[in-house]
């Protein structure tokens, strides 16, 4: 027997280098194979096997939810636009609470519209994600069709600041630049025994057209026995357009007044006598309103006008 083998069989001869070598050829292969397996994505983060077909399938399922809520969120606010609003006098807690109420029947939606397989993929993650996504559209959908032009519910108000000023029979504007403008809703007017009528100025402006808009100014004195009277119940594009229906009092303004009164070329000016004041605190009471879309809007301002 040579090298283990029996007398008469055939015996294959090996040296011992070329088993080292092929020894070697294999050990390399097989690091080469470990390396090539570290440097493949995830492999050690434990990634689960990528199946497309299960891809597609989420996808759409994914697709259909946005598509449903999109259609949803636009249904609602157009709804609530041209079938509830119309048949209301004003802004109401409904309008924003039924929407949000919708929000519970988000998943039974999915569940009876959408078909399987793509409905049994839904999670939590999805409700909460389609939920978001239908808020989002409805309140994008309300802010376009209740602004111009698509509507108007926005009252017009007053632009800036107010002042009340002395102009004489010959036209001549008496200030007082130490007190030029309100302070809030309140304003002293110093008469230095002059015996000139009392004008109150202040601007006008709507997110369509001021001059649309009806005012109602009341004044009333605080005093036992008093009564309150009307200064104006009119419309603002009666009184002019611009600065022309302050005028002859816009003329004699300081450009500090007029920057603070009229903020926005838009603006209407409004310039109202008020008669010659005696001595003692008023109360002015001013009402703005216009026929907005789909109801009427009104805004009040409550001003003290003291008198000294």
């Amino acid at each position: 027997m040579i090298g283990g083998g029996r007398w008469g069989e055939a015996t294959t001869m090996v040296d011992v280098s070329t088993a080292m070598a092929a020894a070697r050829a294999d050990s390399g292969k097989r690091r080469r194979g470990d390396k090539d397996a570290k440097n493949r994505p995830g492999s050690k983060l434990g990634v689960e096997p990528f199946d497309p077909q299960e891809h597609v399938k989420k996808e759409t399922a994914d697709t259909f939810s946005m598509w449903l809520m999109i259609i949803m969120g636009i249904s609602v606010g157009l709804g609530l636009r041209y079938l509830m609003m119309p048949g209301m006098d004003g802004p109401r807690d409904v309008l924003w609470f039924l929407p949000l109420a919708f929000v519970v029947i988000v998943p039974s939606l999915h569940k009876v519209l959408i078909p399987e397989p793509h409905k049994s993929l839904y999670t939590f993650g999805n409700w909460f994600r389609a939920s978001f996504l239908y808020i989002f559209t409805w309140l994008s959908v309300s802010f376009l069709v209740v602004n111009p032009p698509l509507g108007d519910i926005a009252a017009p108000e007053v632009a800036g600041k107010w002042t009340v000023v002395l102009m004489d029979d010959d036209g001549t504007v008496i200030l007082d630049e130490g007190n030029l403008t309100s302070k809030g809703s309140k304003f002293t007017l110093f008469r230095n025994d002059s015996t000139a009528s009392a004008f109150i100025v202040f601007a006008v402006r709507d997110n369509t057209d001021p001059y649309a808009a009806t005012l109602s100014l009341n004044n009333l004195k605080i005093a036992p026995g008093e009564e309150s009277v009307t200064v104006a119940d009119t419309g603002v594009g009666d009184l002019g357009n611009g600065s022309d229906s302050c005028a002859p009092i816009w003329d004699g303004l300081s450009p500090t007044q007029r920057d603070k009164i009229v903020l926005h070329q838009d603006d209407s000016c409004v310039a109202l006598e008020l008669g010659r004041l005696s001595i003692g605190e008023y109360d002015l009471s001013l009402t703005l309103s216009e026929q907005g879309d789909p109801w009427t809007n009104s805004a009040s301002e409550s001003w003290r006008l003291t008198v000294l």
